[in-house]
């Protein structure tokens, strides 16, 4: 293989800040020597230097970050840091960057960038203080001493929690934005938030806010990210999902109320014909969501409203385009005509996106509505991403590093790069974690339990996670597939345990993990948002029980359209999709374990389909390379001995 072809100071630069006594060594107090993270500094280094796209998948422990931060700096290009989460966005932004600045004694700008829900709108705050509608409770006090001391306006510096429900009316969406048009947009903190990210070398964003940008710029929007020369994904198994997201449409009956509550609170009289559009929009919009009240979830659209949804589309379509019409009325006695243009493009923007739904024409999309509370979405999502970004990522930028702990499938990358439309040459680099696995972790696979579709499961799930948590003391973090299996698991679990039990959903996510990391003997019943990123290094967590495979549910509308995709072109789902995917899904909740040198822990999976099924080994042999035990007294040795 030939040796990177970086310039000598570069490489000199690189050993010297990576070496077993290089600066890490000397700055850092609790520093460990990882050849593996000097190696992949040199890829980055290397694919930013020739403009190249690779794939990283860096082990846990390897320290991913800082291998691709510094070379990144070093470069002296403008580079994008897309982040799977905000938490992650957080450590890089607050922790890592200043260390890197102390690390190299160079003091470079970064810049982190949000979405616009997080930062407050002085056109919208200000409307609602003109409006004398507002009372002056102590939020609103806080907000106006807050405003007077903010450079930023990111409302996670406020006093008031994320959930607060003012922060609906006092932040704005893209469709919501007025543009150069609104009075404040010399003051605007999101237009001063991107004229200092146009300055800086490195921007920090989330690939939320990554994949919002680039449908955006698609749909003629503003741009939110200014132009970079390369992009590191971190994170990166997250994408595909993201780029869906997107790269779809939804409409839903929060959305048409809000464009119905920002005409009547922008305007303090409005002419009779336009308050009898917007009422009427406004029963349309009631009833046609009403049609969907009977679902759970997620359902797909093609088997729910197939009857009637063209029609009733066309109905609530018809009161939107009155609306349009009558728009113009407003502004003849109005002082805010810089809205006609924004709100008249809301509207249409909204027909458009109902009536691709409403018809359901194209096949390269899943259809589907989703009820959230009282927030029902008609959608749809794009049933393929890889020619998303095939035409609209890979052809601008050049250079693009995607990296993760979890992105291969049987030590090669054929699934990720199939996926998001890579070519089958991309380079790739495999660099296992650091930790002794054999020695720090045991993987138990508990006998005679039932499969989970049996009766009995989860008869047999609730009496094992009685006997582990006795003898792991408490400190584990039980994974479910389902709400459902987590919530009858934990009524019955916890009133059997003299450990503190917290169930997903009780506290914030932030607020269970302080509890948790405090109390180390407490448990945690939890679902999706704790299979990955969740770092609770030490004595807290030393138990991860996983109930099953986490298969991705067949009945999801978008996974069966993929499904379905697989078998229309001659493949097998189960094999070249499902499999993979549920693989990457488990090594991410196995990967909450071990997160240092001196954890120790056990990994507890209770499918048996992983030693009764042929697909089991495939698992197995993408898991840590750990001792495997299926007698619970090897569980009890364990702990006794760590």
């Amino acid at each position: 293989m030939l040796a990177p072809k970086l310039p000598e100071n570069t490489k000199d630069i690189l050993s010297k800040i990576f070496a077993p006594k290089g600066l890490l060594f000397q700055k850092l107090p609790n520093f460990e020597w990882r050849p593996c993270q000097l190696e992949m500094a040199v890829k980055v280094s290397q694919a930013i230097t020739e403009k190249k796209t690779v794939i990283i998948e860096a082990g846990t422990g390897t320290g991913k970050t800082l291998a691709y931060v510094i070379p990144a700096i070093l470069s002296g290009k403008k580079v994008v840091i897309s982040t799977g989460t905000k938490g992650l966005q957080d450590q890089l932004f607050y922790k890592d960057i200043p260390l890197i600045k102390k690390i190299l004694r160079k003091d470079f700008k970064a810049v982190y960038l949000k979405g616009r829900r997080n930062y407050l709108c002085l056109w919208r705050f200000n409307q609602a203080l003109k409006s004398n509608l507002l009372e002056e409770t102590k939020e609103i006090k806080a907000l106006k001493d807050w405003l007077k001391q903010t450079n930023i306006g990111d409302i996670a510096e406020t006093p008031l929690p994320p959930e607060w429900p003012g922060w609906q009316e006092f932040t704005s969406s893209t469709e919501q934005c007025l543009g150069q048009t609104c009075p404040f947009w010399d003051k605007c903190f999101i237009t001063k938030t991107r004229l200092e990210a146009q300055k800086a070398p490195l921007i920090i964003v989330n690939h939320h806010l990554f994949m919002a940008d680039l449908a955006v710029r698609d749909r003629g929007y503003t741009q939110v990210i200014p132009s970079y020369e390369a992009v590191i994904f971190d994170e990166a198994h997250k994408l595909e999902e993201i780029v869906s997201e997107y790269f779809g449409y939804q409409v839903s009956n929060y959305r048409i109320a809000e464009l119905i509550r920002d005409i009547r609170a922008i305007y303090k009289t409005l002419p009779e014909k336009v308050i009898e559009v917007l009422s009427k929009l406004q029963q349309q919009n009631e009833h046609f969501f009403a049609l969907f009240n009977h679902i759970k979830n997620r359902e797909s659209l093609n088997q729910v409203a197939s009857s009637f949804l063209l029609s009733e589309g066309n109905a609530l379509k018809k009161v939107l385009n009155r609306l349009e019409e009558v728009i113009h009325v407003i502004f003849q006695n109005s002082l805010f005509e810089e809205t006609e243009k924004n709100l008249k493009q809301r509207i249409r923007d909204i027909k458009k996106e109902l009536e691709f739904i409403c018809a359901m024409k194209e096949s390269d999309y899943a259809y589907w509505v989703e009820k959230k509370k009282r927030n029902i979405v008609i959608g749809c999502s794009p049933i393929r991403v890889d020619v998303i970004l095939q035409k609209r990522l890979y052809p601008f930028i050049k250079t693009i590093i995607f990296t993760s702990a979890t992105l291969n499938t049987g030590d090669n990358f054929s699934f990720f790069k199939n996926r998001l439309g890579l070519p089958s040459d991309t380079e790739g680099l495999i660099l296992p974690s650091p930790f002794d696995f054999k020695h720090q972790a045991l993987l138990y696979l508990p006998p005679q339990i039932p499969e989970p579709n049996e009766p009995g499961f989860l008869d047999a799930v609730v009496k094992e996670i009685i006997k582990i948590l006795r003898i792991s003391q408490g400190r584990a973090l039980v994974l479910f597939t389902s709400i459902q299996n987590m919530q009858q698991v934990y009524q019955r679990v916890a009133p059997q345990t003299t450990f503190r039990s917290l169930m997903q959903g009780e506290l914030s996510i932030a607020k269970m993990l302080k509890v948790f990391k405090k109390d180390i003997h407490s448990v945690i019943f939890a679902t999706a948002s704790f299979w990955e990123g969740i770092d609770v290094p030490g004595e807290a967590l030393s138990c991860v029980i996983i109930d099953r495979l986490p298969f991705a549910v067949p009945d999801d509308p978008l996974i069966k359209a993929r499904i379905d995709w697989f078998r229309k072109i001659g493949k097998k789902p189960f094999w070249e999709y499902q499999v993979p995917q549920a693989i990457i899904s488990l090594r991410q909740g196995l990967g909450r374990l071990i997160r240092h040198r001196q954890d120790r822990g056990v990994l507890v999976i209770f499918d048996p389909r992983l030693y009764t099924k042929s697909y089991g080994q495939y698992f197995l042999k993408n898991l840590p390379s750990c001792p495997i035990t299926r007698n619970i007294k090897d569980v009890e040795a364990f702990f006794k001995t760590n």
